[in-house]
């Protein structure tokens, strides 16, 4: 849908309009006037002749001219026959500002029902309902009631913003002008009855004049739709920069599979953003931080960082904060600290960070400077200073350190704790030197960007990869997957599945299904080790729970006495499950690591990978990654290194390394399985998957299957 009459209009009619300037139905006519929108303003009500000098028309048909945009703020029952008039005249866009929709159910509902099918007739583009409308900053196109205008007309920016909030952004708005952020766009979504923020996202990342895009998110409807626009985003460096709301799904807890209860709505909404390189706001101060730091003329060239710093202390904080988000603080050339000895005091430690001691109150260029020549050093890709109350100093320091940032391609980032005057700190981020009010939410906001900056050049050289998969090309999957549907069942056997698997190139271990326990027997004589066993039923999913499993069988006595004690336990734990019989299977032993593997549908972004350490214990951990599928080799990586545990998985403490090369190509393989039959595979589950070491490969010990 083409959104230019929405934020192009040459004609604006408000229908609904109120001589009553401080109502919400008579704001939006006031902005479009005060603010000096140069197209034509038709007020529409029956009530008034004029508003305020403007001839008012009764309705929208006595307009004489073209209407590209109208603004309604009728009550509810009265706007879809007034969008129906739009449509009869030709109107394109519409802001429906108006409440009372699906957001109070009942009636709501239909109401906007009946919205979405005049739209769709009519073809329409619809903001809201239940919004708080929107601004196009550059055309002074103030569809909005918003309290963010009172303080005036904003400068127009670089920034947009997007929001599935009313009142919040109104505040947004408002408090964007004091941190020195300039909007270009600034919308709220509503009900998102016709267009989605993805939608408006997918608008504002092919204006070449958005630099960056910010968002409050409460659900990605579209989850398909949001990856794609945050793939683009990416790939044309416009940062995008979300604050996610509701960490949490009531839905997740019905999952079947262990992996399904882990990897609830805001696991992968995390893992989407961090695949596509989304930078996730966690308050309202890093939403501004990290749009400061993605209007700035630089990017972090990499993650190397040496701070200056006017306090030890602080120089202290930055350095322990930027670590743990993965900053890098090496030391300089010895080239760099011998320029250095030639400006800085003797007592001086040249060290990262450095601190400038109190010298730079006497000398306050003393910062200036050794910013100057650290900036050369090859083993630093970015500065960060930090700077306090130096009386009578500030805006020799904010004009000196400007004219180093723009003498250099790397990034510098002032903290300035606490600030100067606004006109101080302005002068510094209009030279394109980021500035924040406190040591730690700068560093914070660069580790991120780096973060952001690295997920764009892997993106961006990344080579279409073959995909890997078993000797099967499927039809041994598909047979498996019909001969369930078939019989009406919801989940596969653990024999099925490990069928499954097998075809699609996963080891499994030596055995067989046991129907009687001298088939037992016989097949634990013909593995001649210890072997395990357990029930093999579609009913039994969890069987540690169900007390269905023996290991460590050696003698044939034990394997005949453990199969009717599996068989008696099954049937007493549900006495209407279904035994196909006892799988006997060699027991994996050696130096080897129990991870769990698993995939699930979400209901937003289709299939979703989930990894962790395993065994019975892996929901009370929580310590697990998730992706969406499908995965390269380098994101399977990337995800193994990702977990807590991961340095269990290393060479450590004598023990050799797992195979993790093994374990990614399984990462990959079981998201491309979810992938290929995402209609009829709802979640699987590898619990454990044993990881030989180094070089031996990776070997199913169990697995689960539950169908769509």
């Amino acid at each position: 849908m083409d959104l230019k009459a929405l934020f192009h209009p040459r004609s604006v009619a408000l229908i609904g309009a109120s001589t009553e300037q401080t109502k919400l139905s008579g704001r939006p006519f006031r902005f479009f006037r005060e603010f000096g929108y140069a197209g034509n303003i038709y007020p529409v009500n029956p009530k008034y002749q004029e508003i305020t000098g403007v001839p008012c028309f009764a309705k929208l048909s006595d307009i004489p001219g073209e209407v590209d945009l109208a603004v309604i703020t009728l009550p509810a029952s009265a706007v879809p026959q007034a969008l129906a008039e739009c449509g009869a005249k030709g109107v394109k866009a519409a802001a429906i500002i108006s409440s009372g929709f699906a957001e109070v159910g009942g009636e709501g509902v239909r109401l906007q029902e009946e919205l979405k099918r005049v739209a769709s007739e009519y073809g329409i583009a619809v903001c809201g309902p239940n919004c708080s409308g929107f601004v196009y900053f550059p055309e002074r196109v103030t569809a909005s009631f918003s309290v963010g205008l009172d303080g005036g007309f904003p400068e127009t920016g670089p920034a947009a913003f997007v929001s599935q909030s009313g009142a919040l952004s109104s505040y947004i708005l408002g408090a964007a002008r004091e941190r020195g952020l300039g909007f270009r766009y600034w919308i709220t979504t509503g009900n998102e009855c016709v267009l989605s923020f993805t939608d408006y996202l997918q608008y504002l990342l092919e204006d070449p004049e958005v630099r960056l895009v910010l968002g409050y998110l409460e659900d990605a409807r579209d989850g398909q739709a949001f990856q794609a626009a945050a793939r683009r985003a990416l790939i044309l460096d416009k940062p995008l920069i979300i604050m996610k709301a509701g960490r949490s799904e009531a839905g997740a807890k019905a999952s079947v599979s262990h992996t399904g209860s882990l990897a609830g709505a805001d696991e992968v909404y995390q893992a989407v953003f961090s695949q596509n390189g989304v930078l996730r706001a966690e308050s309202l101060d890093e939403l501004f931080d990290l749009a400061i730091l993605a209007q700035a003329p630089r990017r972090p060239r990499g993650k190397r960082v040496q701070v200056v710093s006017i306090s030890g202390a602080a120089g202290i904080l930055m350095a322990d904060v930027g670590s743990e988000l993965g900053l890098e603080f090496s030391d300089l050339s010895p080239t760099t600290k011998e320029e250095l000895r030639k400006i800085m005091p003797p007592f001086a430690s040249l060290t990262n960070p450095m601190d400038v001691t109190a010298e730079a109150v006497a000398r306050p260029a003393l910062l200036s400077q050794a910013a100057e020549v650290i900036l050369k050093d090859p083993n630093v890709d970015n500065v960060v200073m930090f700077f306090g109350i130096v009386p009578g100093a500030h805006e020799k320091l904010a004009t000196a350190i400007a004219q180093v940032a723009q003498g250099t391609d790397k990034l510098v980032v002032m903290n300035w704790f606490p600030l100067p005057r606004t006109e101080i700190w302005m002068s510094l981020a209009r030279a394109g030197v980021p500035v924040f009010p406190e040591p730690a939410r700068g560093i914070r906001a660069l580790a991120k960007m780096a973060q952001y900056v690295a997920t764009r050049e892997r993106a961006l050289s990344r080579q279409p990869g073959q995909t890997i998969k078993g000797p099967d090309l499927g039809s041994e999957v598909e047979k498996i997957l019909a001969l369930a549907r078939n019989q009406g069942r919801n989940a596969l056997s653990e024999v099925e599945a490990k069928c499954l698997l097998k075809a699609w190139g996963l080891a499994v271990p030596r055995g067989g299904l046991a129907r009687n326990a001298a088939e037992a027997r016989s097949l634990a004589g013909g593995i001649g080790g210890p072997v395990a066993m357990k029930a093999s039923s579609p009913d039994l999913l969890h069987k540690t729970e169900a007390g269905v499993i023996r290991l460590h069988l050696n003698s044939p006595e034990e394997v005949e006495r453990s199969f009717e004690e599996i068989v008696e336990q099954a049937k007493k734990w549900n006495s209407e499950t279904r035994l196909d019989g006892v799988l006997v299977e060699e027991m994996i032993g050696g130096e080897t690591r129990e991870v769990i593997v698993g995939v699930r549908q979400d209901l937003r972004f289709g299939p979703v990978v989930t990894f962790g350490l395993g065994g019975i214990f892996v929901e009370a951990i929580r310590d697990f990654a998730v992706w969406p599928a499908p995965l390269t080799l380098d994101e399977a990586r990337e995800m193994i290194r990702r977990i807590r545990g991961y340095r269990i998985l290393t060479a450590f403490r004598g023990r050799p390394a797992a195979d993790l090369e093994a374990l990614a190509q399984v990462l990959c393989r079981v998201g491309q399985l979810a992938c290929q039959w995402q209609e009829r595979i709802a979640e699987l589950e590898i619990n454990p998957l044993f990881v030989l070491p180094a070089g031996s490969g990776v070997i199913v010990g169990d697995a689960l299957v539950a169908l769509q």
